[in-house]
């Protein structure tokens, strides 16, 4: 006898899909409690996801890397009006052994990605707005590894691309 897999769903959970390093993951965090679960997104069609536990070690030191930058929020200082974006991490990849970020707006039909340098160790993180050749350079590996995701702004000197 066959049985379908039971659709669990958590209404309570914020839902976060990204990549690490071309590893395509699901966070599931619940604010009350402040906890976050940790899945490799195997499969994805129309009855839902097949998720999988990638074992202690890995979303330990995948969080580590993550969760202080996760969340970003931009402001768009203007002469008239004062506007906050708020973006989620949508891939973390190394160039050349540097660490960088795709961020979008979550909930949006068409996010603006921005990229961004990450400089240091956790916890102290600073994302780095890219300019000139970096910015090139990183768009188009970028949208290389991701060109069927969305599509590329950039941040230049503080303002949208």
């Amino acid at each position: 006898m066959t049985r379908d897999n039971p659709t669990f769903v958590f209404p309570k959970a914020e839902q976060y899909a990204f990549l690490f390093e071309n590893t395509h993951l699901v966070l599931f965090f619940f604010p009350r409690d402040d906890a976050k679960f940790l899945f490799l997104l195997k499969d994805q069609g129309d009855a839902g996801m097949a998720l999988d536990y990638p074992g202690d070690t890995f979303t330990t030191q995948v969080l580590d890397r993550i969760l202080n930058i996760f969340k970003i929020q931009i402001d768009d200082e203007n002469e008239k009006t004062e506007l906050s974006r708020h973006y989620v991490l949508g891939s973390y990849f190394t160039v050349s052994g540097r660490p960088y970020g795709a961020y979008y707006q979550k909930d949006v039909l068409q996010p603006d990605v921005l990229l961004f340098r990450i400089d240091g160790e956790p916890p102290s993180q600073e994302l780095v707005s890219l300019e000139g050749n970096e910015f090139e350079l990183i768009a188009t590996v970028f949208s290389q590894q991701h060109d069927d995701l969305l599509e590329i702004e950039g941040m230049m000197d503080g303002s949208d691309n």
